[in-house]
């Protein structure tokens, strides 16, 4: 299964590092929802059982992806204002299918969207604190209002991640479990981050990573893609800046574009 990733533009350079593909996962308080994991109620409302939610979200981390990598919200939204990245997952290549490696694999991971809160209450304890059903309820439950992100998660205990400062990365072997990655309408300098990451600009070369540039789509609110070639000679800056002024010209024609 491929799932999409929304980064800043600052972001793509550390996904390939080290000769692995380093990816954030990050605890469920931190996310911009300030309801998350609260879908269901807890059947008992004492303190005790209330720092259960803390105990999750001490343990646990989620890595957020997307069905749609075109979606034009989310790329305002998680995607530097169209100025960064999507990157492509390939899943199974990441061990994101396997249960040995994750709490709630990609495939057991879709968002269930409520339009209500549920009043049926559940009952955690540090002995069902990693039950798959009660975590799948806390933390894959959400508003309808986010329904537009169409989101998956990969939910891990943080025991198997890496942590570097205050970041928790999953470091995956397979160079091969990213498949590809969209370039934001908004988007410069792509050419200069793969130039300086040799990683990345190795799968490129050998076309293990395809790239997709993101375009107007005629006549419509939509994104559309074309292929990106990569260009490994560095080209003057005269050059560079007349190139960057004519895609300025066409992509306004495209976006003052529409059909009769």
């Amino acid at each position: 299964m491929i799932l999409y990733k929304y980064i800043d533009h600052a972001s793509l350079d550390l996904f390939f590092k080290d000769r692995y593909i380093s990816i954030k996962f990050t605890p469920h308080s931190e996310f911009n929802d300030p309801f998350e994991s609260y879908g269901y109620a807890l059947e008992d409302e004492s303190i005790e059982s209330l720092t259960m939610r803390y105990e999750i979200n001490q343990n646990l981390a989620c890595l957020c992806l997307s069905r749609n990598p075109l979606n034009v919200l989310m790329w305002s939204h998680y995607a530097d204002k169209h100025q960064g990245f999507v990157v492509a997952i390939d899943t199974e290549k990441a061990g994101y299918d396997d249960e040995e490696k994750c709490l709630i694999t990609a495939p057991k991971g879709d968002i269930d969207y409520l339009v209500r809160r549920i009043k049926s209450k559940l009952k955690i304890s540090p002995k069902n604190i990693y039950d798959t059903d009660i975590i799948s309820k806390l933390l894959l439950s959400k508003s309808q209002h986010w329904k537009y992100e169409e989101e998956v998660r990969v939910i891990k205990k943080t025991e198997s991640l890496q942590k570097r400062g205050t970041r928790l990365i999953d470091e995956i072997v397979d160079l091969k479990s990213v498949v590809g990655i969209y370039i934001g309408i908004n988007s410069k300098g792509i050419d200069e981050i793969i130039r300086n990451n040799k990683t990345l600009e190795t799968l490129i070369l050998d076309e293990s990573v395809k790239l997709y540039q993101c375009e107007f789509k005629k006549s419509t609110w939509d994104l559309a893609t074309e292929g990106y070639e990569y260009s490994k000679c560095q080209h003057d800056m005269q050059r560079m800046d007349i190139f960057d002024s004519a895609e300025k010209i066409l992509r306004a024609m495209e976006r003052n574009h529409i059909d009769d």
